[in-house]
């Protein structure tokens, strides 16, 4: 049963993969005649947040808008045919032996993706998420009822779009790996030529960016509402076509950097925007980073105009909607953070926002510490202790990040002749985030893109560095793909391995989400909200359900829920009715 549901996710995504690639083309081919189909693909997943976002403004997400995106993409297909099959007519016959690797990796994945869901976010309010956009449009003040479901991720969006047609119920179980696939799949070229010889500097960058992909794929959750590993990977795949590009820039480069690329890198930073929040503050400076070198690298001045315009346009398809359903959501844009808050009767009280933002904060620095441990910095040497002893997160990509520099130095006080690596322009937006990240909640996973980013960035420098240097270059390209080797492997063998696959084995069909126990309560205006009898998980709960019970909360327009919530909670009312810092 097990492989059947396996091979049934691998169909699954394969005809997914197809429609997005068909719906980025018709994008991209109008900006490069030789685009790549993992390009295309990402595109379209940036597309396909677009429609999602605007339809949901109006309408919920329904079968209808599943059949659109669709026929779109099948479309797209067809009048590209000739450009998409040339491209594979055209690959090196020195990569077509990675076909059997890469589907070896999508098999393993969407075995992975067959075990059950117990992402912990997915019962506390991802679920519940994806129940009201498939009954409803965006509903006004839906984060009166429970906080955390204005939380906008429009990664609730694609699951909520996936909840239709042949695969009903197999939702939780194909976006998450789906986007792991499309991550390793985009790396596997590049560890393939860091492992043969002379490769380019940003194969380094993406050889690197392999460790994380590859511990998230064997060990991290797979199954579920996630929003950290999907942001992540979106930020990740950006800032590596940002390096190539910028990489591209050094005067010994083979070929001139194609600006179309950087279009996709745009819409990848926005799309991690609308998946993570967290993301803001790397994405909005890569994505100034990115115009600047659509500004100098066009051919000439229609086509660099052409590229600005459409690097502006793409994202604002994304972000505008996305802005407008979070201020729908809360009464806030950026929500839990209080900025630009608007003045409308369903915005989430003041007080109960910032404590929100507060708690997730906190549970950032001490996770399941009472707020008022986690205030001053207090709460930073335990936070270290736990730093230190996490390998992906922490000890790996600093290691890589400190080891890069130290060759680079060494060399300069030798007097070693280096070339230029103006990639390093990439730091830019990654320290920044990385600030922003450690005030804001700095749990690990909340922080990977950015990390990660520093962390492939140097290494590739030193890398690229010792290896240029003559002789026994190839000695040291081999020693450098060896030590990376060890440092997956380091990853890969720290506690908790086993317990994953424990679970996914003793799967025997395709197990079904939790049911809480409920108890019925009503708020002063008689208004019945369902309240877990233990716990803070509504899971997929009837509609409305809530761990955070408020007297106050009342319909907008009553009886229906279309038209929103409204209260006056406050702060202290919360901390009395349950904790909202929890994972």
């Amino acid at each position: 049963m097990l492989l059947l549901l396996a091979l049934e996710i691998f169909f699954i995504w394969s005809l997914l993969a197809l429609v997005l690639i068909g719906l980025g083309s018709i994008f991209l081919s109008r900006f490069a005649n030789n685009h790549s189909l993992l390009d295309a693909f990402w595109l379209g997943l940036a597309a396909s947040a677009a429609f999602l976002e605007i339809w949901n403004l109006l309408l919920p997400i329904n079968s209808w808008l599943a059949l659109f995106v669709f026929f779109v993409g099948v479309f797209g297909l067809l009048a590209n045919r000739s450009a998409l099959l040339n491209r594979l007519r055209t690959a090196p016959p020195s990569s077509r032996w990675l076909f059997w690797p890469a589907l070896a990796i999508v098999l393993f994945l969407a075995l992975r993706s067959s075990g059950p869901c117990d992402y912990y976010d997915t019962g506390l309010y991802g679920a519940s998420a994806v129940r009201w956009i498939l009954t409803y449009p965006a509903v006004p003040g839906l984060a009166n009822l429970h906080g955390r479901l204005g939380f906008n991720s429009s990664v609730f969006l694609f699951v909520a779009a996936l909840q239709h047609g042949l695969w009903v119920g197999l939702a939780l179980h194909l976006f998450g790996g789906l986007l792991m696939a499309a991550f390793c799949l985009a790396l596997l070229p590049a560890c393939a030529r860091v492992a043969g010889s002379s490769p380019a500097p940003v194969d380094w960058f993406y050889s690197i960016l392999a460790i994380p992909a590859i511990f998230w794929a064997t060990r991290s959750k797979i199954v579920g509402t996630l929003t950290d590993e999907p942001a992540a990977i979106a930020c990740l795949i950006a800032a590596a076509i940002l390096f190539e590009s910028l990489s591209h820039a050094n005067e010994d480069a083979p070929r001139p950097p194609d600006p179309s690329r950087l279009l996709v890198a745009t819409a990848l930073f926005s799309l991690a925007v609308v998946f993570k929040l967290s993301t803001v503050v790397f994405a909005l400076l890569a994505w100034c980073l990115a115009l600047r070198q659509i500004w100098l690298t066009a051919p000439s001045p229609p086509k660099r105009n052409l590229h600005f315009a459409a690097a502006v346009l793409f994202p604002a398809a994304i972000l505008v909607p996305w802005l407008a359903r979070s201020i729908i959501l809360s009464g806030y844009p950026f929500y839990p953070a209080t900025l630009f808050g608007f003045p409308m009767d369903w915005k989430v009280p003041l007080s109960v926002a910032r404590l929100y933002a507060v708690g997730v904060q906190s549970w950032g620095r001490l996770p399941d510490a009472p707020i008022a441990d986690t205030r001053g910095w207090a709460w930073l040497g335990v936070w270290l202790h736990q730093a230190l002893r996490n390998r992906v997160g922490f000890q790996v990509p600093v290691a890589i990040s400190l080891v890069g520099l130290a060759v680079v130095f060494a060399l300069l006080l030798r007097r070693q002749p280096r070339s230029a690596f103006p990639a390093l322009w990439l730091l830019l937006p990654s320290l920044p985030a990385i600030v922003f990240w450690f005030l804001a909640s700095p749990d690990m996973r909340f922080g990977q893109f950015a990390i990660w980013t520093v962390a492939a960035t140097l290494g590739s420098w030193g890398i690229v560095s010792l290896t240029s240097q003559r002789p026994a270059a190839r000695v040291r390209n081999r020693a450098a793909f060896a030590i990376l080797l060890l440092l997956l492997f380091w990853c890969l063998v720290s506690f908790g391995w086993q317990q994953p696959y424990h679970v996914l084995l003793a799967v025997k069909a395709l197990p079904p989400l939790p049911k809480p126990d409920l108890v019925l309560r009503r708020t002063r205006s008689g208004f019945p909200v369902y309240v877990p009898t233990q716990g803070n998980q509504c899971w997929d709960a009837p509609l409305p359900c809530t761990p955070y019970f408020d007297e106050t909360l009342r319909l907008r327009k009553p009886p229906s829920f279309r038209w929103g919530f409204t209260s006056q909670f406050t702060a202290g009312d919360l901390q009395q009715s349950s904790s909202p810092v929890t994972p």
